[in-house]
């Protein structure tokens, strides 16, 4: 927990920076693993889960955290990281998308 202004401030800005670069990031590197038909569909459906999230997780770490349950709104970030984490290492291929010629697309 923040005891300072400062503290918090400076939380903020390495949260807001971590999304900020994390998200075209992601967007562009999906957009390499889906085949040129598919990436309407696959990048309009990550938009609206990304902005599905930016409505409920505001509402659900309010409740947990108002409620003073520090301990478990630190568990479920580090799980869904983890599982995040876990997911793009069994699901990704171990090759490099932009190496690849452009003819062998992948598809979903």
């Amino acid at each position: 927990m923040a005891g300072h202004i400062a503290t918090l401030a400076l939380g903020v800005v390495f949260i807001s920076t971590g999304v900020a670069l994390a998200r075209p990031t992601f967007m562009a590197a999906l957009s390499f693993y889906v085949s040129a038909q598919r990436q309407g569909v696959v990048m309009g459906a990550a938009q609206s889960l990304v902005a599905f999230t930016d409505i409920v997780t505001p509402v659900f770490a309010g409740a947990i955290v108002g409620q003073t349950h520090y301990g478990l709104w630190i568990g479920l970030v580090v799980a869904v990281a983890v599982m995040g984490a876990v997911i793009a290492v069994r699901r990704l291929p171990a090759s490099d998308p932009e190496t690849r010629s452009a003819t062998a697309d992948v598809a979903i």
